[in-house]
């Protein structure tokens, strides 16, 4: 018999959206967290980012601070007025190493900050982090 002591179950893969239109930043991004096991979708503006967070909500979402379409800081604000959207942990992506960044994007309601360039270890251990995080 085919598939006989085969477990068919699919293993559910964690969800993680990126937004950013740095199309080498989420290549090298998704493929880094596809290597450790997420499911990766892609967005390359803020408005299909949102798109695609109300559509098939992930479980993060990886923010770039400054792209076309209306820019990360406010789609964190569009998704966080969404109220079955509102828990996702959003980690603001930026290439800005401006003092006090970190505090400005907590202070609006993200969960962490990642500079680029990122480095691998950086990028999983964040993600892992607001996974494992209680809910505010």
């Amino acid at each position: 018999m085919p598939g006989v002591g085969k477990d068919k179950r699919a293993v559910a893969k964690r969800k993680l959206l990126i937004v950013d239109d740095d199309r080498a930043f989420v290549v090298l991004a998704a493929a880094i967290l596809r290597d450790a096991g997420f499911m990766v979708l892609e967005a390359h503006d803020a408005m299909q980012g949102y798109m695609f967070a109300q559509q098939d909500p992930p479980e993060v979402i990886l923010l770039d601070m400054q792209m076309p379409a209306g820019g990360g800081l406010n789609l964190l604000k569009r998704v966080q007025g969404v109220p079955r959207l509102a828990r996702i942990p959003i980690i603001i992506v930026t290439a800005s190493t401006d003092e006090g960044l970190d505090e400005l994007v907590r202070s609006q309601g993200a969960s962490a900050l990642l500079t680029k360039p990122v480095d691998r270890d950086r990028l999983l251990d964040l993600v892992n982090q607001v996974l494992t995080s209680p809910g505010e």
